[in-house]
C-alpha cells in the first residue's frame, strides 16, 4: 500500500528510528515503525481491518472520516484514507487523553 505522511517529521520518524525515540519514546518510536511496516505490507486499506492487532476503528466528532489503530498504552496512530484503496494517510500520533 502506498503511505502518505501528513508532514515531513511523520515521514523522518518512520524513516528514522532514532529521531522517533526521541519525539515518542523508544516502546512508541518502535511500534510506529513497525505498524507503518504492516500497512505498506498490506495491499488494501479494507484489508486493514482484518488485523486484530491495529484494533483499526473509526473515529467520530472532530475527527470523523478518520481511524485510529493502536500504537502502544494510551498512544493511537490516527489515519484517514488515501485517494484510493491502495494508499492511506499517516495524519498524526496521538496520547489518546492526552495527558
Amino acid at each position: 500500500m502506498e503511505v502518505i505522511f501528513r508532514t515531513r517529521q511523520l515521514q523522518r520518524n518512520y524513516e528514522d528510528a532514532p529521531q522517533a525515540t526521541m519525539q515518542w519514546g523508544r516502546r512508541v518510536g518502535c511500534r510506529y515503525i513497525a505498524r507503518i511496516n504492516f500497512i505498506i505490507a498490506t495491499r488494501y486499506f479494507p484489508l486493514l481491518f482484518n488485523a486484530p492487532c491495529l484494533r483499526l476503528h473509526p473515529l467520530r466528532g472532530p475527527q470523523r472520516g478518520k481511524f485510529a489503530i493502536y500504537l502502544t498504552g494510551r498512544w493511537r496512530l490516527i489515519v484517514s484514507r488515501g485517494d484510493t484503496a491502495e494508499s492511506i494517510v499517516i495524519e498524526e500520533v496521538s496520547n489518546h487523553y492526552d495527558d
